[in-house]
């Protein structure tokens, strides 16, 4: 019996013969394109993952900067006298460093005072370091004269720093804001 023939003259079975293998080929490499596309995603979520673990750390670490702040300004606000600031225990006198809040060493307990609130997420408390910046009636931060001209006596001028640390210890963020009050 003849084998049949195709269209250009030749026997399928031979047709058949070139061909065998070609499939198998072409299924790896689609498998191999898969594999490549599917840990590429992989990576790109793990990626995105630390990302936004990362984002999550700065912002408690933010949030519990915020809070040190607020405590270092109700720790002014009862200020009775600046007598106490003699450079240790995380009162500063003018005459101290103005870039005192920028080394390592101030952020422990003997330098700074520390938050005694609870907080959530963050590694260790916030501390917040004052500095007092006018006792001279100077009035730095004295924005139109409030307090100079009304009899009630000359303001004093802080500046209050405080650093809170996030989720891990890595994480930390220093703020700082101007207070000003009268004190005697």
């Amino acid at each position: 019996m003849k084998p049949t023939q195709t269209y250009d003259g030749t026997s399928i079975a031979a047709t058949a013969a070139r061909q065998r293998g070609s499939a198998l080929i072409v299924s790896l490499l689609i498998l191999v394109v898969l594999t490549l596309i599917g840990v590429t995603a992989v990576s790109t979520s793990g990626l995105e993952e630390r990302m936004a673990g990362n984002n999550r750390d700065r912002q408690v670490a933010f949030q519990a900067a915020e809070v040190g702040l607020r405590a270092g300004e109700a720790f002014v606000a009862g200020l009775a006298s600046t007598a106490a600031f003699n450079n240790s225990n995380g009162l500063y006198a003018s005459s101290a460093d103005p870039n005192i809040a920028t080394g390592s060493s101030v952020w422990n307990s003997s330098n700074s005072r520390i938050y005694t609130g609870t907080l959530s997420d963050v590694r260790s408390p916030p501390r917040f370091i004052v500095q007092v910046l006018d006792t001279q009636g100077n009035n730095d931060v004295n924005i139109g004269g409030y307090g100079s001209k009304s009899g009630v006596g000359a303001i004093t001028d802080f500046l209050i720093t405080a650093r809170g640390t996030g989720i891990s210890n890595t994480s930390s963020v220093i703020l700082q804001s101007y207070y000003a009050m009268r004190v005697n």
